[in-house]
């Protein structure tokens, strides 16, 4: 049974903070301007003031049903995916009741997912995909939102900035759009305490990282039945461009077949950011129907997923 990745939207607050505002802003210092914008090409985020995690979601899900033109009695069920940070500063219920209220998603059931950082959103379409392979769904909307309102812990030191947003797919039965070829993931537990490692652990970390985002591509590509030539386009997640730049000489790719625009112009929103880049390389032509492209991201603490799809 085919499914497809019917709808894709996404929303970014309309503010777009840069390197020197959040130096202002005290998120920075002087040091960290340069390594940003110099090393990991990084340049700004979108920011939201007021806007919580949950009031984006009830928003970019209602743009994907007014987009697509499916009534909320159509959906089945719905799923949240979203980032471990939420869990510190949201003050209400999982926005999954939001959602489902606010939209008049009465017909669907509800769920969330997280706990894999970033890569919750490729675990969140499996489990989409597999209700609908498995019959107990025909349309599933899969909605992602973060948000740090004023909060000044937006970095990953070193590593990126992460600014505020979310997306929604809409899966279905018998959906050639974008179709789903094959789904793979892989995490790595013994990086569960990553926020409290010493120097040591974090090499470790970093290796980790690169090596696992060319295990996971293997892994998926083999079980596609596909190679890296077949691939038109690699959609990265938004982390920073000299990581992308390291994993394309790994692959032995040209960097060109990774999807970077996006990443000085909007920066790091979760597990948005390869909705975001898929509906954005989409809309410009970078990948053409019957196109594959293998979507990827990594989330803190050690897990990976990828995605691929034919347009």
């Amino acid at each position: 049974m085919e499914v497809g990745l019917h709808h894709l939207a996404y929303y970014l607050p309309q503010e777009i903070v840069g390197l020197e505002d959040l130096l202002r802003m005290k998120v920075l210092r002087e040091e960290e301007v340069s390594l940003y914008r110099d090393i990991l090409g990084v340049e700004a985020i979108h920011r939201s003031e007021n806007e919580t995690a949950a009031e984006i979601a009830v928003k970019v899900a209602q743009q994907a049903l007014e987009e697509s033109g499916i009534g909320p009695q159509a959906i089945n069920a719905v799923i949240y995916h979203y980032t471990i940070y939420l869990s510190a500063v949201a003050k209400a219920m999982d926005p999954i009741q939001k959602i489902q209220y606010e939209l008049g998603l009465n017909k669907a059931i509800g769920y969330s997912i997280w706990g894999e950082g970033c890569s919750s959103v490729i675990t969140a379409l499996r489990s989409a995909r597999n209700m609908i392979r498995s019959g107990s769904a025909e349309t599933v909307l899969v909605v992602g939102a973060d948000s740090l309102t004023d909060s000044r812990r937006r970095q990953i030191p070193g590593i990126t900035i992460q600014g505020d947003g979310g997306s929604a797919v809409i899966l279905q039965k018998n959906c050639a759009t974008n179709r789903i070829v094959e789904i793979a993931s892989r995490n790595e537990g013994s990086f569960y305490n990553i926020l409290n490692i010493g120097s040591e652990e974090e090499e470790r970390y970093n290796w980790f990282f690169y090596m696992g985002t060319v295990r996971l591509v293997n892994k998926i590509i083999h079980r596609a039945g596909l190679s890296l030539e077949d691939i038109s386009l690699i959609i990265p997640h938004n982390i920073n461009s000299s990581s992308w730049a390291r994993i394309a000489r790994l692959l032995r790719v040209e960097r060109t077949k990774i999807y970077e625009d996006n990443i000085l112009s909007h920066g790091h929103a979760f597990g948005a950011d390869i909705v975001i880049n898929l509906a954005d390389a989409i809309r410009q032509g970078r990948i053409r129907r019957g196109e594959y492209a293998l979507m990827l991201s990594a989330g803190l603490g050690g897990s990976w997923g990828g995605l691929i799809i034919q347009h």
